[in-house]
């Protein structure tokens, strides 16, 4: 596989880089607002993005493709995947909420 770097920022676009030649390789379209963060899971294959818009929105590395968005009630400072189940956490102001990936539901709310 070629390795990659994601990058996220204030310009709403998610950039996907080729680390061997630092060249983009796509840009994800989709965030209505700024980005705060940009997670990529532990086996590589997802990515999740999220900030102003309240939006977490989950890409496919592999395809290219926007996957799914989920809705949060806050800008959204920091994402993480979970390294053994799938499940994405979210942090907002003094909460963090977590979600199931498969059956993108919230799961908790701490």
């Amino acid at each position: 596989a070629n390795p990659i770097i994601v990058s996220a920022g204030w310009d709403r676009t998610v950039k996907v880089w080729h680390l061997t030649n630092c060249k983009l390789k796509i840009n994800h379209l989709g965030h209505s607002g700024y980005l705060n963060t940009v997670t990529v899971s532990p086996d590589g294959s997802l990515c999740a993005s999220g900030g102003k818009d309240m939006k977490a929105m989950l890409w496919d590395l592999n395809d290219g493709k926007h996957l799914h968005t989920l809705d949060h009630n806050d800008i959204i400072t920091a994402l993480c995947f979970s390294p053994n189940r799938y499940w994405l956490c979210a942090a907002f102001g003094p909460s963090i909420k977590i979600w199931d990936l498969e059956s993108k539901e919230m799961v908790e709310e701490l």
